[in-house]
């Protein structure tokens, strides 16, 4: 019984050092910093939830942590640092989606399955804003003009509550899209 701790314990020691890299036992990602401003006017949005939500790939229970934030008076926001540990050898930290959304503007990531359409919505949208997490992003978010892209932009901030775990560790977005949700007349709310 000893050899075999003894040897586990090298096992892990090992992959958790050098042998399938750091990220064998431990995940993270982040911290993120930016900024969100009106796309309009590039005045700053105050009260706007950044959230995300991380996975590990080739697990058996996917959810590994969710993050969110509000940006200050000058729009400025830091997301956390995600993180979780899993002993799967095959696992890796992805990132299931980051959303900026405030009720009454449209979120990010913009709306459309085609690249010119989300950048009609977003003129400098990229979709690599939270790649590079030394990278300080500018979110621009517009205004919806039609009370069709309201509600389709209300569904998309709420795409990240897939994962029931987000529910419990997304108060802030969970709040905002119930009351987007109010403000649209839509019955009952999420999370109930």
């Amino acid at each position: 019984m000893k050899v075999f701790l003894l040897a586990v314990s090298i096992f892990l020691f090992t992959a958790a050092t050098d042998g399938f890299g750091a990220d064998f036992l431990y995940h993270s990602d982040g911290p993120y910093k930016g900024r969100v401003i009106d796309l309009e006017t590039g005045k700053p949005i105050e009260g706007a939830v950044v959230a995300g939500i991380w996975v590990l790939e080739f697990n058996f229970t996917p959810f590994c942590d969710a993050k969110e934030t509000v940006t200050d008076k000058n729009g400025e926001f830091i997301l956390p640092k995600a993180s979780c540990f899993s002993l799967w050898p095959l696992a890796q930290m992805g990132r299931l989606g980051i959303t900026v959304f405030k009720p009454g503007y449209l979120a990010y990531p913009p709306l459309g399955p085609l690249a010119e359409e989300r950048r009609a919505r977003m003129p400098d949208f990229t979709g690599g804003e939270f790649k590079n997490k030394k990278q300080y992003s500018v979110i621009k978010l517009g205004k919806p003009k039609t009370r069709m892209e309201r509600e389709l932009t209300y569904g998309e901030a709420g795409g990240l509550f897939t994962i029931d775990q987000a529910f419990k560790r997304l108060p802030i977005l969970l709040r905002l899209n119930n009351e987007e949700r109010k403000n649209l007349g839509l019955p009952g709310e999420e999370g109930k």
